[in-house]
């Protein structure tokens, strides 16, 4: 599995030393508590064994990485494909970068780099991210950070699962980018 290194960042596997990092940045994010998929950590055990799980699939061939910011040396976001098919030349990720981060350019920029990797070096030809519009604020950074680097909203899929933690039904979006 390659690791890479951008002008800003050190996109890696994960190691048992970012919990801590993922545990203050990713893990305990309110204003994401009612998100589907989101499950706010009550202790550091939790995150640990949330990273466990990430090294051991990376050692797995899966492709997930941490994304470290160079200047504070520490995990701000990670990235997950998951869903690939050889056959299909498709695959389909997950991302998440801390809050805090969400302007600065350093999600489109990994996002930029491993967009390019998976294209080029894993020769796929579709990448597709879907998410749950339950928080308009995190939809529309998720959207924006997409679109910034040349992904394009394809569907709605109108009222396509009930959230458990707010018992409303969100419409499923999904995004896509072609390779050149």
């Amino acid at each position: 599995m390659k690791n890479f290194e951008t002008k800003n960042l050190v996109i890696r596997k994960f190691k048992m030393e970012d919990a801590e990092d993922v545990h203050k940045y990713l893990a305990t994010e309110t204003k994401l508590v009612d998100c589907m998929g989101y499950n706010m950590h009550e202790n550091i055990s939790e995150t640990e064994k949330m990273v466990s799980s990430f090294i051991k699939e990376y050692e797995m061939n899966e492709l997930i990485w941490a994304i470290e910011y160079k200047k504070t040396n520490e995990v701000i976001g990670f990235f997950n494909a998951f869903e690939k098919s050889e056959k299909n030349k498709i695959c389909k990720f997950k991302f998440g970068i801390a809050l805090d981060y969400v302007y600065t350019g350093l999600m489109e920029e990994a996002l930029t780099e491993i967009c390019n990797y998976l294209f080029d070096e894993k020769n796929i030809n579709v990448l597709i991210s879907e998410f749950y519009d339950g928080n308009k604020e995190l939809i529309e950074m998720k959207s924006k950070m997409l679109e910034n680097v040349g992904f394009t909203r394809e569907a709605i899929l109108h009222k396509r699962k009930i959230n458990e933690k707010t018992g409303i039904a969100e419409n499923k979006i999904i995004y896509s980018k072609f390779k050149d």
